[in-house]
């Protein structure tokens, strides 16, 4: 099992030798990545938008959201590639990211797929029929508070898993089940890592709850930065111990 990508000795890393030349060239990476992650993800983002809040959508809900897993797990390879790319290749990290990971991603992302199918129909049945014609909201507050609570327990556990599982699987090269397995074994030996991703969960479903998909889509880079960011230690301890060393 090896990580993917090589090691690039530091000269062929700098791509300026000031900090204003950094700065530049990591804002124009982030800005060709964000790009091209909203275009990946169209296919399936377009579609939500003139799909009605109801209970009985939510299996078409759950497949509208399929393609943002390979979307965001070639945003995750292509921002790791920044460090280790010899050019200001940000298009061809994200390509290849995509290319590499997208049948991977959409494996990782089918437990939270089922889950948004199930729930949102589960709410329909335990609701108020008559409430759940109406918005969001509605819906919701004709949820009882014990299922909302249950959904809501099962729902963060499941997205911190996932968030794992599309790190690892975008960044090393493993089986689907050894993914599933490392993805819930640093759930509770990394849980510092396991705390910063639940702040990214709950940061991530207050824009879009408050601020809507379109924010949410203009600052996806920054957020699956953030998640990059913050699953260092992660990704570190997997590459020691269950890689291979890469060949010189």
């Amino acid at each position: 099992m090896t990580g993917e990508g090589d090691r690039r000795p530091a000269s062929e890393m700098n791509f300026g030798t000031g900090p204003l030349a950094r700065v530049t060239n990591a804002i124009y990476w982030y800005l060709v990545t964000g790009v091209l992650m909203i275009v990946a993800a169209l296919p399936g983002a377009l579609p939500i938008q003139f799909l009605e809040s109801s209970p009985g959508n939510a299996p078409v809900l759950a497949l509208c959201l399929a393609p943002l897993a390979p979307a965001f797990a070639a945003g995750l390879f292509a921002l790791r590639d920044r460090k280790r790319a010899d050019a200001l290749t940000p298009a061809r990290s994200f390509l290849r990211g995509y290319r590499l990971n997208w049948a991977d991603a959409l494996r990782m992302a089918i437990p939270g797929l089922i889950f948004v199918a199930i729930g949102g129909l589960g709410a329909g049945v335990v609701g108020d029929g008559g409430a759940l014609a109406g918005d969001g909201v509605s819906i919701l507050a004709a949820v009882p508070e014990v299922y909302l609570g249950m959904l809501i327990v099962v729902g963060a556990v499941l997205a911190l898993w996932t968030m794992n599982a599309m790190v690892i699987s975008a960044l090393f090269s493993f089986r689907v089940q050894d993914v599933a397995r490392l993805a819930a074994y640093y759930l509770f030996a990394r849980w510092r890592v396991t705390l910063g991703g639940l702040s990214l969960v709950v940061l991530g479903a207050a824009i879009l709850l408050l601020a809507g998909d379109f924010t949410f889509g203009a600052v996806a880079v920054l957020w699956t930065g953030a998640v990059l960011r913050n699953h260092r230690a992660l990704t570190r301890d997997v590459e020691e111990r269950f890689t291979a060393p890469a060949n010189e």
